[in-house]
């Protein structure tokens, strides 16, 4: 009984890549590389996503090959939790996509709520049930989408870069959950990560992607990590102006169940600030608040101008959305980097993000660590005051993590004040003058009212005929 590989071969890059993999009932195994060395791709092919399968080798779910299992076994033998949790959803809130996966499995509907609660309960995002997806953070979506891939009940568990939107004290509770299914369900776990810290007590063998798959420790990983880290180059940076840039006067944001208020705060000009805070918090909203996006309380200046009275605030503000896909406008790679830029620095920033021989690409064709450094230096050559980063190094590797920083803090030196929100707390200490920990700022409101399950169901089934209606 266990997940196996052996000799399986597939393509990234035009690069032939081979593996040989066991993962027991009960076993918790990850994968560590650089971003866009086949990770996610494996994943795909050990989920049954692509249809054509490893290019040789056996692959087998205990015992049976993929083409021996039905679309309904293979749910119930192996689930995917995607990079991108918005790749996971069909339906418009966590309640409806939860039943929506019981009702793939043909559960009864009587047994529907209390699988449903049991799911949204684990993953502790019972308040957000009936919240639609496009109010949810990225760490509530990844929460959401973990819970879709619990309730499957599926023996083996593939989990792409879990913890990369979760704060640290959130990804730990999720972990000693995760164990605790483990251990009661002989749940089979195989992971991808970069922030292996997160990981240190729970993940003992590891596969390393470099120019092939071997395995090693995890004292010998967190070592590779570790000299990693202390090759990057140093850094120095100091904002290049006391001019006041963007500041904050009685501020107040509602996010569901509680507030962030303020107290009268102001960023210059050229400085990189830093904002983190637990899942959830309400850090994005704060970067649509700017843009007049979202609905906020007081005052917000940009260059001593309320900003309520510009006329488009985007002529001045540029922003690097959360998910890439949501910002691609160009039909390849090079023509989205180089939209207000010139050829020559297209070409070298191609380089240093290790894009170069994907330049003909659709850049909805490249990995999502690749899709996320596109997002970030596509927007860089565009003269801006205030440039708002959300999530930049999410999926990256330590060196590309950094390359981005670097990216983003050679920017601030042009006198933009940069806002960049992220969970990677060492990475935001190192590169910024100052870190604003929305934890620090939060009023606790009331909740909000929640719907009974009979008034979903019935909801949902009307939009489920609906949408195959259509």
């Amino acid at each position: 009984m266990s997940l196996s590989v052996k000799n399986g071969s597939f393509l990234v890059d035009q690069k032939r890549l081979e593996l040989t993999l066991s993962l027991a009932p009960g076993e918790t195994k990850g994968i560590y590389g650089a971003s866009g060395t086949g990770k996610s791709t494996l994943f795909h092919l050990l989920a049954g996503l692509n249809e054509k399968g490893f290019d040789g080798g056996t692959y087998t779910i205990d015992g049976q090959t993929m083409n021996q299992l039905s679309i309904r076994e293979r749910s119930t033998s192996v689930s995917l939790l995607f990079q991108n949790p918005d790749m996971q959803f069909c339906m418009a809130t966590p309640r409806e996509e939860l039943l929506f996966c019981l009702e793939n499995q043909c559960i009864s509907q009587k047994d529907m709520p209390n699988k449903v609660a049991e799911a949204l309960a684990f993953c502790e995002i019972t308040h957000l049930a009936d919240q639609p997806f496009t109010t949810l953070s990225g760490g509530e979506k990844q929460l959401a989408a973990l819970a879709c891939c619990l309730i499957l009940k599926s023996r083996y568990l593939l989990l792409d870069e879990p913890f990369a939107n979760l704060d640290s004290d959130t990804s730990q509770k999720v972990i000693r959950k995760l164990q605790q299914i483990q251990h009661k369900n002989a749940l089979g776990i195989l992971l991808i990560d970069h922030q292996i810290k997160e990981t240190a007590n729970w993940v003992d063998e590891w596969l390393l992607i470099e120019e092939e798959f071997r395995t090693i420790n995890q004292a010998a990983l967190r070592q590779l990590d570790q000299h990693l880290r202390k090759s990057l180059p140093l850094v120095n940076i100091k904002s290049t102006s006391n001019e006041k840039r963007l500041s904050f006067q009685n501020f107040r944001l509602p996010i569901r169940n509680h507030e962030i208020v303020f107290p009268d705060l102001a960023f210059d000009k050229g400085s990189l600030i830093g904002i983190t805070g637990r899942s959830g918090s309400g850090k994005s909203s704060f970067l649509k608040a700017i843009l007049q996006q979202q609905a906020y309380k007081g005052d917000i200046l940009l260059a001593g101008k309320p900003i309520k009275k510009y006329p488009s605030p985007f002529r001045s503000i540029s922003w690097i959305m959360q998910n890439p896909q949501d910002q691609f406008l160009a039909a390849t790679v090079a023509q989205e980097l180089s939209q207000g830029s010139a050829p020559t620095e297209s070409d070298k920033l191609l380089e240093k993000l290790r894009l170069q021989n994907k330049s003909t690409l659709s850049p909805f064709l490249l990995s999502q660590g690749q899709q996320r450094r596109l997002a970030v230096a596509s927007l860089l050559q565009r003269p801006v005051d205030l440039l708002l980063v959300d999530e930049p190094t999410y999926g990256q590797d330590v060196t590309q993590a950094w390359q981005i920083m670097e990216l983003l803090a050679a920017k601030a030196t042009t006198g933009t004040l940069v806002l960049i929100v992220s969970h990677d707390v060492l990475l935001l200490q190192q590169f910024c003058s100052q870190i604003i920990d929305f934890n620090c700022y939060q009023k606790e409101v009331a909740d909000a009212y929640t719907q009974s399950h009979s008034q979903v169901i019935r909801h949902f089934r009307t939009r489920l005929s609906g949408f195959f209606s259509k």
